[in-house]
């Protein structure tokens, strides 16, 4: 049976402990200290496991005074007298304490909890006499503690607000002078886990002790950035006009430490936590989009400054920050697209010199989701971003580009660009199908499919095709994108691929409606001036010369359409032929 509280403590103690005055409390609380001091004194000898009176005065304490509930009248008064007398031990204890903790500590923060205001002031000031005796040695219960200060910082109540603020100076005091001995590891995970509460109070606590460590040297929080990151940038768009300030502030601090760190170190960073921004960068919050973009090129710059080489590190997270960029690049914000449309020119010019030595595969695939899924009809300047970047692949890194199953991945969504309506994003689509066109050497489609055509024969009839399924395109773009490729390729080619591809059309109204645009192009634009000069030098029947190669080419499908056959003849300067019936 255990001993009474009287037994243990003395009956002027526990007399005094309940007391309504101040003074008599004071009192029981010095004699509790100097009882403890005696006991401390009488066993410091022993063992720590063995000093059975200190003990005995904590069991008491927990077991008369905080844990006993059976009178609810005085429940309350019987709590705070046990938080005086806990607070009264660590006093007592001194250098002693670090042997007592779990029995000081774990009671106190019980009592966070409790329903009475009184009660939780009063062990918000128990902990906080606690902590200033053991200081360092209180840091192996801080996860525990700081889970105590969360709640005790969404207090409604003001006193108790109070209390816990000193109690928090106290703690961050105890952190900062003894960092050996702090868990940054675990701690921010604490961190992780209560950034998406709601309450202001817990939000400010938070972002307020990742700025105290950021402070610290000794203590490297940011090595750890990808288990809180996201919680902090969720913080911009709370409504606290304060503290969206304190984490735009807190953001540009942990941004400036991942920047100034040694350049392995802060590669491992960006890595890790590039897919966080980029997630960031989706947010509906337009000051998160912006920030979260703002990283995304800092993290552009610091490559550009700092390496010059291709790291695989780099490689591997590549298709995030192009992905987060290109997610930006239209948005409705000014300032945000602005911002987007820099940072990839950067990006870009960055990959640009070290294109030829990647993977262009992970690439390719951020690049067509974006135009075949993402991308609505109405986002030009995302689109032409993508075919942007597939234009500078295509130039660095043919051998990969231009493999026939790549090939056949692009040419889908190129081809669907042709029929949007913006003539800026046609015109850049046609520039890639111009460098597929003329990149794919001849010897080698024939060596890969023999029985096939060559890949700028495949695209020619694919773009005549596109004409044959929406003749209006033809009539109304037709001109703009045959000058286009015109001024991009070898127009002779494309006119004698396009030619042979006419003679062996069956919808002869099509037929004759190609030829009159072909037609109008090689007589007036240009693009085809060379085709013109070609026809006139080599052809003339005044002169008794053959009909020149690309005349004779041009003749048979041009019959579709007598009136651009008779063009041909004159121009051609074959004035026999044309007087034919």
């Amino acid at each position: 049976m255990a001993d009474s509280k009287e037994n243990v403590l003395g009956d002027n103690i526990v007399r005094l402990l309940n007391d309504r005055q101040y003074d008599h409390r004071k009192q029981a609380a010095l004699e509790i200290e100097q009882k403890v001091r005696s006991a401390v004194a009488k066993e410091r000898l022993q063992p720590a496991g063995e000093r059975r009176e200190v003990r005995r005065i904590l069991d008491c304490l927990q077991r008369e005074y905080i844990d006993n509930s059976q009178d609810r009248r005085t429940e309350a008064s019987n709590k705070k007298a046990g938080l005086i007398g806990l607070a009264s031990v660590a006093i007592g204890l001194e250098s002693e304490i670090g042997n007592f903790l779990q029995q000081l500590v774990g009671p106190v923060l019980k009592l966070f909890d409790d329903q009475d205001n009184r009660v939780r002031y009063y062990a918000c000031e128990a902990l906080y006499n606690i902590s200033k005796v053991a200081r360092e040695a209180v840091l192996a219960h801080f996860n525990a503690i700081f889970e105590g200060l969360c709640k005790l910082f969404a207090d409604v109540d003001p006193d108790v607000k109070n209390g816990v603020q000193v109690l928090d100076r106290l703690i961050k005091d105890i952190v900062t002078n003894n960092h050996s001995m702090f868990q940054v590891k675990e701690f921010v995970h604490l961190l992780a886990e209560r950034m998406p509460y709601k309450n202001p109070f817990i939000r400010n606590l938070c972002l307020c002790w990742t700025q105290l460590l950021l402070k610290v040297p000794e203590v490297d929080v940011v090595v750890h950035l990808q288990v809180y990151l996201k919680g902090v940038f969720t913080m911009l768009g709370d409504q606290s006009r304060d503290i969206r300030a304190n984490a735009d502030a807190c953001l540009t601090d942990l941004l400036r430490a991942v920047t100034s760190s040694e350049r392995q170190k802060a590669l491992q960073i960006i890595s890790e936590t590039a897919v966080i921004v980029v997630g960031c960068c989706k947010s509906n919050e337009s000051y998160e989009r912006l920030t979260s973009l703002c990283w995304l090129h800092e993290y552009v710059r610091f490559q550009t400054q700092n390496d010059a080489l291709c790291t695989e590190t780099w490689v591997n997270i590549l298709p995030e920050l192009l992905a987060g960029t290109l997610h930006c690049i239209d948005d409705a914000e000014d300032e945000i697209k602005r911002m987007a449309i820099e940072t990839n020119n950067e990006l870009l010019e960055l990959t640009h010199r070290f294109a030829h030595e990647m993977k262009v595969e992970p690439l390719v695939c951020r690049l067509l989701s974006h135009m075949q899924t993402q991308a609505s009809p109405q986002s030009v300047p995302q689109r032409t971003a993508c075919l942007q970047w597939i234009c500078m692949l295509l130039a660095q890194n043919p051998a990969q580009m231009l493999q026939r199953d790549m090939l056949h991945r692009l040419f889908s969504p190129l081809f669907g660009t042709l029929m949007l309506p913006d003539d800026e994003v046609v015109v850049a689509a046609l520039r890639v199908l111009a460098q597929i066109m003329e990149g794919r050497d001849q010897k080698e489609d024939e060596k890969e499919d023999s029985e096939g055509d060559d890949t700028f024969t495949v695209v020619a009839k694919r773009l005549l095709k596109l004409f044959a399924s929406d003749k209006k395109m033809l009539e109304s773009r037709g001109r703009l994108m045959i000058r286009q490729l015109c001024g991009h390729l070898d127009p002779r080619r494309l006119y004698v691929t396009v030619a042979r591809a006419i003679d062996k059309e069956i919808d002869i109204q099509f037929a004759q409606q190609l030829v009159q645009t072909f037609s109008w192009i090689l007589l007036t634009a240009t693009e085809t001036k060379v085709l013109r000069d070609e026809l006139a030098r080599d052809s003339g029947s005044r002169d008794g010369q053959q009909a020149s190669p690309l005349f004779l080419e041009l003749l048979k499908p041009w019959f579709h359409n007598p009136v651009s056959a008779l063009a041909l003849c004159l121009w051609a300067q074959q004035f026999e032929l044309a007087t034919h019936r």
